[in-house]
């Protein structure tokens, strides 16, 4: 058995892959709430004969594929939910599909599809005694929120694998190699009095408590390192402007490229939620920690052997149609917007003139990454990713014109190099115990001590606005 039969099998099942994508592209559901997308998948990889367990403990939205026996154990990681507000069509100009609509702007309805590809395409080679071991596949809810795969770390939905595999939609091809941020989610709740507003001097305002709260953040940020970065927003109350609230929360992430650091800042944002309260004769009620991660390890083994398997393939297969897509959104950016949008994702200078990324960048010169919810399982397990081009040059995530590209055949194709490369990953290492092992000694050299970010009796849930 060889990888080009596994690719064989990819390319036999690309119009049930592409359907599945477009499918939940067509239902876009936001973090904890992805029911058809996790529904359509289990059922899919039920067909394919693997044994699927759909709901995990807290997550109804979680599930666990799984087939074969013994090592190496391999896990593939996907994800399914979108993202609010970002609802468009699947043309290369702005058109919303439906008015306050959720929308794929990065591009989750592939990044699952992709890893259900891979490992069906495994599993059939494991069914035919052509290769040996376990392969899995993980459909991890709430990406978005940070705390989908924090919990099934927690609750050991992880246990037993030897690698874990994932990759991101993106405008370039190129393996990860750098650390994302760490992170911290975090809600601060108060309470206070309410009062009508002409007898205002009886209440206490919740709402003052955050303002103040935000102000005193501003003034923090000087004294923090200059990696530490706040984002904040407020939870809506619900009251009218004439009365005096008497609850409102503030939510707030904080990055850093070190947990160390976040770990430093946290005690510090408190003490001016405490602060803000005593000033307005509020309580600060309650102080949840929603989730984060720590920064990310790569394994370098597994970053090259993505960058073996992309360039064995020689990139996406984009079509004439793709390109003139991608030209026609990416003749509406600016320059600078594009150049932009072009180093977030570390293409090199020398493609900024192209629309669309069809090459393999084996290197990136990046100093780090967005935050990811894949980063706390890094810390246990070795870990590989990469990115696939599902969207041009110049685009951003969290976009309408990544939304748009997610939903068009620009995604499509870039879905399906992302699959083959995610199963040329698989097969390798389950034929090649040598190679298995430099993972596994390259993640044990490594001496990492594992903390988590959420308590043991903390439960999944969205934050909710009042």
């Amino acid at each position: 058995m060889s990888k080009k039969k596994i690719w064989e099998n990819i390319d036999r099942n690309s119009q049930m892959l592409t359907k599945m994508a477009r499918d939940i592209w067509e239902n876009p559901e936001v973090s904890l709430e992805e029911v058809y997308a996790s529904n359509l998948q289990a059922k899919v990889l039920e067909d394919a004969g693997l044994k699927v367990t759909l709901g995990l403990n807290g997550l109804p939205t979680a599930l666990i594929a799984e087939y074969g026996n013994g090592k190496p154990v391999i896990g593939v990681l996907g994800e399914y939910d979108a993202l609010e507000s970002l609802s468009q069509d699947s043309i290369p100009e702005r058109k919303v599909r439906e008015e306050g609509g959720h929308g794929h702007g990065c591009g989750h309805n592939l990044l699952g599809t992709a890893g259900v590809g891979a490992v069906i395409a495994i599993k059939e080679a494991i069914e035919r005694g052509e290769i040996h071991g376990t392969i899995r596949y993980y459909g991890c809810p709430a990406e978005e929120e940070l705390i989908g795969k924090l919990f099934m770390l927690r609750d050991g939905y992880f246990d037993n694998c030897d690698a874990l595999l994932y990759w991101h939609p993106s405008s370039n091809n190129t393996p990860w190699r750098v650390p994302c941020l760490a992170s911290t989610s975090i809600v601060f709740s108060f309470k206070g009095l309410t009062a009508h507003a002409p007898q205002a001097h009886l209440g206490r305002s919740a709402l003052d408590a955050v303002e103040l709260m935000n102000v005193g953040a501003n003034y923090l940020r000087e004294h923090l390192p200059r990696e530490v970065m706040l984002h904040y927003s407020i939870l809506g109350n619900g009251i009218a402007p004439n009365t005096v609230p008497d609850r409102c929360q503030s939510w707030y992430m904080m990055r850093a490229p070190k947990r160390s650091y976040l770990d430093e800042a946290f005690p510090r944002l408190v003490d001016v939620a405490k602060g803000a309260a005593m000033m307005t004769g509020t309580t600060l009620e309650n102080v949840e920690v929603l989730g984060g991660g720590n920064d990310m390890v790569m394994n370098q083994t597994l970053a090259d052997l993505f960058v073996k398997n992309m360039n064995e393939l020689n990139g996406p297969s984009f079509t004439d149609e793709d390109y003139a897509f991608a030209k026609k959104i990416t003749d509406q950016f600016i320059p600078e917007y594009k150049t932009m949008g072009a180093q977030a994702f570390q293409i090199p200078p020398e493609y900024y003139d192209k629309d669309l990324l069809d090459k393999i960048v084996p290197v990136s010169d990046a100093k780090v990454l967005p935050i990811s919810g894949d980063a706390d399982p890094s810390w246990v397990y070795p870990f590989g990713a990469f990115y696939c081009a599902t969207w041009p040059i110049g685009v951003f995530t969290h976009t309408w014109q990544a939304t748009a590209c997610t939903g068009s055949g620009i995604g499509m194709h870039g879905m399906l190099f992302a699959s083959k490369t995610l199963a040329g990953a698989c097969y390798e290492l389950m034929t090649d115990d040598d190679l298995m092992q430099m993972v596994k000694k390259e993640f044990k050299d490594l001496d990492l001590h594992y903390k988590a970010n959420i308590r043991a009796d903390s439960v999944p849930h969205k934050v909710k606005l009042r």
